[in-house]
């Protein structure tokens, strides 16, 4: 099992904290993860996520332990955070802050395009910056399941 830490951005009662976050993995011989979880200790309790083979879900995860008035800010759950609906690389999102898109289709017409600048809006999922914003489909359609799904 390898362990890394990883300074993660959280929203505790409204204010911005970075906490040291450990995710813990194993790595196959083609350097894909495996039984991935995370751990934060908060309060003196610690926290884990459930096991995933997926970066994207084992964050899912550790949001689903934390209480309702912690949440992870990250490009996964920034309203700019958009996956390719032609599918991405393992723990990628894309930053599309200065495209408005209106829905699926042009999220697929923007992608379908090959644009040159997409290498420099690929963002690990747990990426932060100034521009972070909750994901919010009333204000802004994003492509991206962060808080759609059920995951008991």
């Amino acid at each position: 099992m390898k362990v890394d830490t990883l300074n993660v951005n959280y929203i505790i009662d409204g204010e911005i904290s970075v906490i040291p976050t450990k995710i813990l993995y194993e790595q196959t011989d083609k350097d894909e993860f495996q039984n991935i979880h995370f751990e934060v200790s908060m309060n003196n309790h610690l926290i884990q996520s459930k096991l995933s083979d997926s970066i994207e879900y084992a964050i899912k995860f550790l949001q689903k332990e934390l209480s309702n008035n912690i949440a992870i800010a990250c490009c996964q759950s920034c309203r700019h955070g958009n996956f390719n609906p032609f599918g991405d690389l393992e723990n990628e999102v894309y930053c599309l802050k200065e495209i408005t898109p209106q829905n699926r289709d042009e999220v697929v017409k923007i992608f379908s395009k090959h644009d040159i600048s997409f290498h420099t809006r690929s963002r690990k999922l747990l990426d932060f910056c100034k521009d972070y914003k909750p994901i919010s489909n009333d204000e802004k359609y994003t492509y991206n399941d962060w808080g759609l799904e059920d995951l008991s």
